[in-house]
């Protein structure tokens, strides 16, 4: 990297620019490359950058030129932003930057992009950020997704998910992987894991804590309660507030639920997970939105929302950071002299694991049955909302098939954590 590369920040992020783009016309201030810098892209960012014209080689042609002291250094960094994770090779820096970079331009350009890990003056215990660990892009690689289908309900939205075939047969493996990796992200706050220096040890413990969790319940309960941490977290950027598991660690109550924060154009929103696994799609469907329902009396008939109710002071500060829970407190109970409310109303995130006998390793026939499931699951849903008056409240609902979800659930959950 040159000397001019490096004299500034504005200055590396223009040459990055220059090097990514065919045609980058330099319209930014030096303002505004610090602020894509210091807060990441935003969308109209974004859309000049694709439409400038991305050339990947270029960009991947001028990081290859880098020194291997200079690539030595960026693997560094980027082990450090991916918690530790094994030093990457200086030969893969290259790949990495691009593809990261590419992948960044459409989450923006999709509005699904994270919040940025890098701040002037930043400092992890302001930010609530996602939790999950899915490098190498493990996600992509446990599921298909199969089809999305928009729900007319405000912000709502389902996605039919199947687990990909490993070497052409139904298989666990990454599935498995991808909820180790992840055990102690769910079991554990941001503020206990940032003071565990035992990365391994802090695993460790998480595994016991859900050992004794599912003897409290059932391997089908803590596997929808992974799934709905991984899909809301990875599908809609919904980073945990708490967990089931978190309550249970702390305080040995295993009936309560996950809550999600999200943002969106229109404000806040708090998720709820409510996962259940069943045997049939229309028992599951049936038996969480009835669950669902029962929230939303208590929300409509003197508790308000779920989440209201259950964060408790005591609770806060044993998580999470004082500016935190400021932030937290803030969405929930702002200030009278702002035109908000608050939270109002629950979301509700909803994962369904159920039974297709029929299976096979087709992958096109499953994706058929996946398709139609989905389409009927549709129509469940906005008539069980509709007769139950529930218009009020975004549901976001993930739909994932099995062979047999109570035989699969033992198989995977005592892989995970032994039972």
């Amino acid at each position: 990297m040159s000397g001019e590369d490096s004299s500034s920040i504005e200055a590396s992020v223009r040459v990055v620019l220059d090097k990514y783009t065919g045609k980058w016309e330099k319209p930014y201030s030096t303002q505004n490359l610090k602020r894509l810098y210091y807060h990441g892209l935003n969308k109209n960012a974004a859309k000049k950058i694709k439409d400038a014209g991305i050339d990947e080689d270029s960009l991947k042609k001028y990081i290859d030129d880098f020194s291997d002291e200079d690539k030595e250094i960026i693997a560094k960094k980027i082990q450090a932003t991916n918690d530790n994770d094994p030093l990457m090779k200086i030969d893969q820096i290259s790949y990495y930057c691009v593809n990261w970079l590419s992948r960044l331009v459409e989450e923006a350009i999709n509005g699904q992009q994270k919040k940025p890990t890098i701040s002037s003056g930043y400092n992890e215990k302001n930010d609530i950020s996602l939790t999950i660990r899915e490098e190498g892009r493990i996600f992509e690689k446990t599921f298909n997704s199969i089809k999305e289908i928009k729900l007319p309900l405000q912000n709502s939205r389902m996605r039919a998910f199947a687990l990909l075939p490993v070497k052409g047969i139904y298989s666990h493996k990454n599935l498995i992987s991808l909820l180790r990796k992840n055990l102690a992200r769910y079991v554990f706050s941001r503020k206990n894991r940032n003071e565990c220096d035992d990365l391994e040890e802090l695993t460790a413990e998480a595994t016991t804590e859900l050992r004794e969790f599912v003897r409290k319940c059932n391997p089908q309960i803590l596997l929808g309660e992974l799934l709905v941490y991984i899909f809301l977290e990875h599908c809609e950027k919904a980073p945990k507030i708490f967990t089931r598991a978190e309550f249970f660690h702390k305080y040995g109550a295993i009936d309560k639920k996950s809550v999600f924060l999200r943002e969106n154009d229109e404000g806040w929103q708090l998720i709820v997970g409510t996962p259940n696994l069943s045997t049939t799609l229309d028992q599951t469907i049936l038996a969480t939105l009835e669950e669902c329902e029962k929230l939303k009396n208590q929300n409509e008939f003197g508790d308000g929302p779920y989440v209201a109710e259950k964060l408790q002071s005591s609770f806060l500060e044993d998580s999470y950071y004082p500016e935190q829970i400021k932030k937290i407190e803030s969405i929930m109970f702002p200030s009278l002299r702002r035109k908000s409310l608050g939270v109002q109303v629950d979301s509700y995130g909803i994962f369904l694991g159920y039974q297709v006998d029929d299976f096979g390793n087709d992958e096109e026939r499953v994706k058929q049955l996946l398709i139609q499931d989905a389409d009927r699951a549709v129509k469940m849903i906005n008539n069980f909302v509709t007769n139950h008056d529930m218009q009020r409240h975004s549901i976001y609902v993930y739909l994932l098939p099995f062979k047999n979800p109570k035989y699969e659930s033992s198989r995977i959950i005592d892989k995970l954590v032994g039972c």
